[in-house]
C-alpha cells in the first residue's frame, strides 16, 4: 500500500467518529490487564486514541491515560465520551522521538490471545462494517452495495437474521519490556 492511501484511509474515520465510537467493539480487558503487566506505573500514552476506545478501557481499569488523536473528529468524540480524559491533538510525527534501533530498547516480544466477543445484530453488525476504513472511502454507492450483500448474508443465516448474537472475536496483544 501505498503512503498516499495510507493517509487516505487514516483519515477516513473522521467523518464516521460517532458511528466508530457506538459501533466499534470494546478492548477485552483481560488483554489489556496482560499489557499492562510488566509496566512499572499505571500512567499510559494512548497514541492514536480515535474516539477513545481503549482509553476507556484504560480508566476502567484504574489507568492515568493521556490520550493523542490527530483526527479533530475523532478527538471531539473522544472528549465528549471522555471528558475527564486528557486529550490532546497531536500524532507520532509531533513526538520527536528519536530515532534509534528500537530492538536496543527492548526485549523480546511475547505475545497472548484473548477471546471474547460482542453482542451484536445483523444491523448493528453492518453498522460496525461500514465503520471500516476501506468502506469510508468506498464510492457511496459501491459501499451501499456491498452493505446491501452483507445484509442479504447476515439475513440468511439462521444464527444472525433474527434477533441478537455474540460476535466471536480475538485479541492478540504483542508486548515487549525494556531489558
Amino acid at each position: 500500500m501505498e503512503q498516499d492511501d495510507r493517509l487516505v484511509l487514516s483519515s477516513s474515520f473522521g467523518a464516521a467518529a460517532v458511528a466508530y465510537a457506538e459501533h466499534r467493539p470494546d478492548y477485552a480487558q483481560a488483554a489489556v490487564r496482560w499489557a499492562l503487566e510488566p509496566a512499572p506505573g499505571l500512567r499510559v500514552l494512548d497514541l492514536g486514541a480515535g474516539t477513545g476506545k481503549l482509553t476507556a478501557t484504560l480508566v476502567a481499569l484504574g489507568v492515568d491515560v493521556v490520550a493523542v488523536e490527530p483526527d479533530p473528529a475523532m478527538l471531539a468524540e473522544l472528549r465528549r465520551t471522555l471528558a475527564d480524559v486528557r486529550a490532546l491533538p497531536g500524532s507520532t510525527a509531533d513526538m520527536h522521538l528519536p530515532k534509534t534501533d528500537v530492538a536496543a530498547w527492548f526485549g523480546s516480544p511475547e505475545q497472548a490471545e484473548f477471546p471474547h466477543g460482542q453482542r451484536r445484530t445483523a444491523g448493528s453488525l453492518v453498522e460496525t462494517l461500514a465503520t471500516r476504513a476501506g468502506m469510508l472511502v468506498m464510492p457511496e454507492q459501491e459501499r451501499e452495495a456491498t452493505l446491501g450483500q452483507v445484509r442479504a448474508y447476515l439475513a440468511s443465516r439462521p444464527e444472525t437474521a433474527d434477533g441478537e448474537f455474540t460476535l466471536p472475536m480475538l485479541t492478540c496483544v504483542l508486548r515487549v519490556r525494556r531489558p
